[in-house]
This record gives structure tokens, C-alpha cells and sequence, in this order.
């Protein structure tokens, strides 16, 4: 074993150790490389380094399911990539851990990092033909509450979110939407908060993730933030509400991941994608000639105010201008107005306004259910 296993955890270093021992063996020939690997594998889940790596590299995913299913998923994704199958080999090589200063951790770690969270969740779903033998469900566990939601429609998932990181803002508003489908539960009322309040409640739940869950409980009853709370739950019952505290658990926050998902911005449509465009002809197009000009206006105002200012993808974030900043601000001051104008040349209400234009950055996405998200049903029409 090297002298870097002294600064790891016992985990890492006796998988390491397992890891050095069978590439030996594989060089004299004692064990074959499809076995050798076999047994790296069963060290990692053994180990747990495996679990580890999951809650490390993917803790969008952490925060709405529970390690121990992610894991699963994982196991049987690296299982699938790492051992040689028929015509091809695999790419799991235990004869280089040989030398000792190759980390099997390391390299575990690094596959696992490379998962997408979109195919984590596909592989979570339970085949629903295999539930139809009897025998097979006592061997198979149930799908849990998310695979339930988003079982449907796997496909669209993969083709809409393919690339996105684990903690994208669009990974958070599916998440979000199938608990709420599963729960039966309305949306949250992030819409009586003013945007100030709205950051106020963020940057509390940031300093304390829990907060939400405990204010929701009863076991925090004083301050302003926590009347702001529990006005985002206005519209539940007392039923509605330990329904879903039940539900929860550590490693799976519903409250946390419900009040984000409401208050944080919506996620930006790819800039090479023709969204934006796209949004912008369909808002234009389906409304009276009189009513495009208040409603172009208050959709350039939504976007600079509840639309995230970068997209899932952009790695590099650079400072918004001075004047991108001037102009923000502008539209935050005016989009009250705006909509209410926009109403009143539409006939409808200030919260359909708001409601369609949630509608035009949510529908695109898939899995998504938009009603989740609004006050009301109005949408702008296709």
C-alpha cells in the first residue's frame, strides 16, 4: 500500500489495497481480469466508497432521493461499464492498480462523476413488466415515489435534460414536480412574496437547510421569516402538510426542495437552442394585435426578474454589466405595473398574466407539470 492510503479514510485505503493485490494477480495470471474486476467492484460497494461517491458527486440527486437508491442505480450502471461483456472489453483494467500508485477509489470516483443525473434516474425505474410476476416482487423493491411520477415518460427526460448537471435549476423543478404529482398537493404560493422577501427566505433556508421542515412542524413559531414560510404552505391543510414531513427524512428534505424549486429563478433556455425565440413569437403571436406591446413588454421584464440570468450549461458566469445590473433592477420595479397592464388588455387576471408566463418557461421542460408552478390554469395559447 503506498504512503497516500495514511491520509485517507479506511474505506479508500483498504480498496486501494484490494485494488493493488488483484492487479498483481492478474499480471501472474492467478485470477482472470473478468473476475478481478468483478471483486474491485464488490470492494467498492463493501468499502463504501461506492455510497460515498454517489453522495459526493451528486448531491442534486441526495437532496430528493435517498443515497441507498442512488447507489443502487449507480452499482448496476458500473457494473454494466466496467466488465468485459460479449465482442467487447471492459473498461475496468485491474492490472494497472498493479503498481500501487494508481487509486481504485480514484478511478470509481471519477466514472461515478461522469454519470448523468438523468441516467442515474433512468436506471432507477423499475421495469413495470418485471412487477408482473408474483415471485419477482418479493425480490424487486417497490419504485419509489419519484420513479412513480416520472416512470411515464422516461424518454422525454433523457432527450431534454441530456447533459444537465446534477444541481441544475431545471434538475430541481422536475424533482419538485413529481413530488407535488405524487403528493396531490398544490403549489406553493411564492407569488404573495415580494422578490425581497423571497431572497430573504432563501438566504435563511442557506444558513439553515432544515429551517423550512422545522418551521412547518411547529418546532420554530417566532420571527418574520417564519410567518414568510409558512404563507408559502397557505394553501395546504394541516393533512397536506404532515403528509409530506412524513415523507421526508434527512436525506431527503421535501420542504427544502419544494421552497427552492419555488423561489429560485427559472432556469434560462440553452441560448442556442431558439427557446427564447420561440417564447417570445409564441407570446407575440397568440394574443390580440392591441395587447402585443404590453405584453412584450412584460415578458422581457419577467425574464430579467424571475428567469436566471445563465443557463444550466455555462461554466464560465461572468459579472453581469452595470448596465444589465441598471436594467434588472428597472424591470424588478416595474414588472408589478407591467403585469397589471398586461391584464387589462388581455381581460384576465394580474395572477393569469403571471401564470402564462411561468407556463411559457416551464412547458418546454420535460416531466415538468406547469400547474405546479402557477396561481391559476390561464396560459398564453399555442
Amino acid at each position: 500500500m503506498d504512503s497516500r492510503s495514511a491520509t485517507l479514510d479506511a474505506g479508500t485505503a483498504r480498496l486501494d489495497e484490494r485494488a493493488h493485490q488483484l492487479g498483481w494477480a492478474v499480471l501472474a495470471g492467478d485470477v482472470s481480469e473478468r473476475e478481478a474486476a468483478g471483486q474491485v467492484l464488490g470492494a467498492a460497494v463493501e468499502s463504501g466508497v461506492l455510497a460515498r461517491m454517489c453522495a459526493r458527486h451528486h448531491r442534486g440527486l441526495a437532496a430528493a432521493w435517498d443515497v441507498d437508491e442512488i447507489t443502487s442505480a449507480v452499482t448496476s450502471m458500473l457494473v454494466s461499464y466496467s466488465l468485459p461483456s460479449r465482442g467487447r472489453a471492459g473498461p475496468l483494467d485491474v492490472a494497472r492498480f498493479a503498481d500501487g500508485a494508481t487509486s481504485a477509489s480514484g478511478w470509481v470516483g471519477k466514472v461515478i462523476g461522469a454519470m448523468r443525473a438523468t441516467r442515474i434516474l433512468r436506471e432507477m425505474h423499475t421495469d413495470p413488466a418485471v412487477l408482473t410476476d408474483a415471485e419477482t416482487l418479493e425480490q424487486v423493491p417497490s419504485p419509489s415515489v419519484e420513479e412513480q411520477a416520472l416512470a411515464p415518460q422516461p424518454a422525454d427526460l433523457e432527450a431534454h435534460t441530456k447533459g444537465l448537471p446534477a444541481a441544475s435549476a431545471t434538475v430541481r423543478l422536475i424533482h419538485a414536480s413529481a413530488l407535488h404529482d405524487l403528493l396531490g398537493l398544490p403549489p406553493l404560493r411564492a407569488w404573495e412574496l415580494t422578490p425581497a422577501q423571497r431572497d430573504a427566505v432563501l438566504e435563511a433556508e442557506r444558513q439553515d437547510p432544515e429551517l423550512p421542515g422545522r418551521v412547518l412542524s411547529g418546532s420554530v413559531t417566532d420571527g418574520p421569516i417564519t410567518t414568510l414560510v409558512g404563507g408559502l404552505w397557505g394553501g395546504w391543510s394541516r393533512d397536506d402538510v404532515a403528509a409530506m414531513l412524513a415523507a421526508s427524512t434527512p436525506g431527503r428534505d421535501i420542504p427544502r426542495l419544494l421552497c427552492q424549486a419555488a423561489l429560485r429563478p427559472l432556469p434560462r433556455p440553452p441560448s442556442r437552442s431558439g427557446d427564447l425565440a420561440r417564447i417570445r413569437r409564441r407570446a407575440h403571436d397568440s394574443v390580440p394585435v392591441g395587447a402585443r406591446p404590453a405584453v412584450q413588454g412584460v415578458l422581457e421584464a419577467f425574464l430579467d426578474v424571475e428567469v436566471a440570468a445563465y443557463t444550466d450549461f455555462d461554466r464560465i458566469r461572468r459579472p453581469l454589466s452595470d448596465e444589465e445590473q441598471s436594467r434588472r433592477g428597472a424591470s424588478r420595479a416595474a414588472l408589478p405595473g407591467l403585469l397589471d397592464e398586461a391584464a387589462l388588455q388581455l381581460g384576465v387576471t394580474r395572477l393569469d398574466v403571471l401564470s402564462g408566463l411561468i407556463g411559457l418557461f416551464t412547458e418546454r421542460l420535460a416531466i415538468v407539470e406547469t400547474r405546479n408552478f402557477t396561481p391559476t390554469a390561464w396560459r398564453f395559447p399555442r
